[in-house]
């Protein structure tokens, strides 16, 4: 018999929004997706980020996973939120990406 046991493997679909995001479309939840985060970079929110926003609380609310949202004042606070295993979606102009990129790679 064995008596090793594994911590099952959690995933959530993480939206990271510039503060230059376009307004991309929230993906459908995966199998294994237990929440969708959104990370919105800037204050004040644009009107595209909050469109986002409300969006993937829908799209959380209809697929019976949490919602989690965080206000962030740069990408250097991004990795905090991401896992490994995760699901993650930029929405963000071109400096901005390459930005929120090291601030995830560390």
């Amino acid at each position: 018999m064995s008596l090793v046991a594994s911590a099952p493997t959690t995933r959530k679909t993480v939206l990271v929004l510039g503060r230059t995001a376009t307004g991309i479309p929230v993906p459908a939840t995966a199998d294994g997706d237990e929440a969708i985060v959104v990370l919105a970079i800037g204050w004040p929110l644009t009107e595209t980020q909050r469109s986002v926003l409300r969006d993937a609380e829908d799209v959380a609310r209809r697929a019976r996973v949490v919602f989690d949202a965080h206000l962030l004042a740069s990408p250097s606070g991004v990795a905090t939120f991401v896992a490994g295993s995760d699901r993650v979606m930029l929405d963000a102009g071109t400096r901005e990406t390459r930005k929120i990129r090291r601030a995830l790679l560390g």
